[in-house]
């Protein structure tokens, strides 16, 4: 049964769990902000802990329509004053609608196995930047990756800002969170795949790289590069070649480059 409740408080306890929530503190839980993210959290189909709007939700296209099948999948309803979504959202013009969605499992064996497809994971290293996380998770997906791993030191994958610049992927790719390079190093060997480390430096051309067989590719931000201890462990340190004087390229860029390569090369 849908709980139904009307606030009107910025002090609301409900303000503070979605905040909280958005900000990935609560174990299991996500927040999606924004008219988009919860179409996005409709068709994935994930079940819908909370729900809360405000009358600027039906001002939108589409919005009358949005909020009655919201109403028939969520868990707990909440009509909001436009005070209280404004506290409760991270974006400047919030669009009256925020959820708390349940979490899919992320445990790192399961973003690493094979499903049914040759494995094509994504590995991020230092990445900081939510926007470039978000990003590499979109594109990640969007060329067929079959999972996505964000390395400890980095912007997690599952915050706001990240959520945005996943537009939705994070709800449907296999995501592991918060894990050292040592224990990625080593399920990675004890899986079979290969470990392909993308560099500025990198001693092969990528399109000379065999992306066929179960592969992690691991790319990091332009400025801090990849560790010494992943380009250890390499099976193959790769390099996209780029005109002069241009050093390097966006993150999601080169992970764009890199992943439609292995997508050609896998027909």
């Amino acid at each position: 049964m849908t709980i139904r409740t009307e606030i009107t408080s910025t002090k609301n306890p409900l303000v503070r769990r979605v905040r909280e929530t958005a900000a990935g503190e609560n174990a299991g839980e996500i927040a999606l902000d924004g008219v988009r993210l919860a179409w996005e959290a409709l068709a994935s189909e994930r079940p819908i802990r909370v729900c809360a709007v405000s009358s600027r939700l039906t001002e939108v296209r589409g919005g009358h329509d949005l909020r009655s099948r919201l109403q028939a999948r969520s868990d707990e309803w909440y009509e909001c004053s436009e005070a209280v979504m404004a506290r409760m959202s991270s974006v400047d013009a919030p669009q009256g609608v925020i959820l708390i969605v349940e979490r899919a499992p992320d445990e790192l064996d399961f973003v690493l196995a094979d499903r049914g497809v040759t494995p094509l994971v994504v590995a991020a290293s230092g990445v900081r930047d939510p926007g470039n996380t978000g990003a590499l998770v979109r594109t990640a997906e969007a060329a067929g990756a079959t999972g996505f791993v964000a390395l400890r030191g980095g912007a997690d994958p599952l915050r706001d800002k990240a959520i945005r610049g996943s537009a939705g992927s994070v709800l449907r790719l296999p995501i592991a969170r918060d894990v050292t390079t040592e224990s990625f190093v080593a399920r990675v060997r004890d899986l079979g795949s290969r470990l392909v480390v993308a560099t500025g430096d990198g001693d092969v051309a990528y399109t000379d790289t065999d992306f066929r067989a179960p592969t992690v590719l691991v790319v990091g931000a332009e400025a801090q590069g990849i560790p010494a201890q992943l380009r250890d462990a390499a099976d193959a340190c790769v390099q996209i070649p780029i005109a002069p004087p241009v050093e390097s390229l966006n993150v999601a860029v080169a992970a764009g480059v890199l992943l439609f390569e292995a997508r050609r090369q896998r027909g």
